[in-house]
């Protein structure tokens, strides 16, 4: 049975992706930090497949790079890896404090980029799918930080891709109105959803179907799977 790495699994887009592969039957090594994981655990449990619980801050990059040496130690069968764990601070360039940078840079990039180093070195094989945002194609100064970070991890991904396809393929998959934002509700997702080509909002099943495609499609490598209505094909700064 194989076994997926997921960051951010507990919660939101990352613990979708986790409950719906545990229903395709992986096994599953959850990184998470403040959220109860305990959801995605009994799920996994109903669907009679292993998850494993793996706390920490992705901030700490220590953490981070001994992550996968320690899920290859639970599992003999790693086969895929999606960073998933971001944070989403409403800070413009003037104003993004020194702290939001660095917290920002450290889970958004590098801890995603050390993980697929250690994976590519210690798994050497499968697939690594991020997670970016629809915003990539766009300048919208309102998240700069985070707009910073999935740009360049766009740019990780490809070189990755470039670099490790014969052993290790590497997508991503850029959703766009999804999800509310925290403290946020399903008005905020049918107030946004005019700005959308198809005037609808999507829902996460629109990724597991994104994942599942690329989980099959061994000659798809080095792609960002837009999963947004058409969105990024704006190029008009929406908030």
């Amino acid at each position: 049975m194989p076994t997926a790495i997921i960051t951010g699994g507990a919660v939101r887009i990352g613990k979708a992706l986790a409950c719906h592969l545990a229903d395709q039957r992986w096994n599953l090594a959850l990184s998470y930090n403040s959220s109860d994981p305990a959801e995605v655990v009994a799920h996994a449990q109903k669907a009679g497949v292993t998850c494993k619980t793996y706390p920490g801050s992705l901030t700490d990059l220590a953490f981070a790079e001994g992550l996968v040496e320690k899920v290859t130690a639970d599992f003999n069968d790693v086969q895929l890896l999606i960073n998933c764990a971001a944070n989403f601070i409403q800070e413009n360039v003037e104003h993004t404090s020194t702290q939001t940078l660095v917290d920002t840079m450290a889970l958004n990039l590098m801890s995603p980029y050390l993980l697929m180093r250690e994976f590519k070195q210690r798994v050497g094989q499968g697939m690594i799918v991020n997670i970016l945002d629809e915003r990539i194609t766009k300048n919208i100064p309102t998240f700069a930080a985070y707009s910073v970070s999935k740009v360049a991890l766009e740019h990780v991904t490809k070189l990755a891709a470039v670099e490790w396809g014969a052993t290790v393929r590497v997508n991503a998959i850029a959703p766009g109105l999804i999800l509310p934002p925290a403290g946020h509700g399903q008005e905020y997702l049918d107030k946004n959803k005019k700005n959308v080509p198809t005037k609808t909002h999507g829902d996460v099943a629109d990724l597991t179907r994104a994942l599942d495609y690329l989980i099959a499609s061994p000659f798809v490598n080095g792609e960002i799977l837009f999963v947004d209505g058409g969105a990024s094909q704006s190029r008009t700064s929406q908030q």
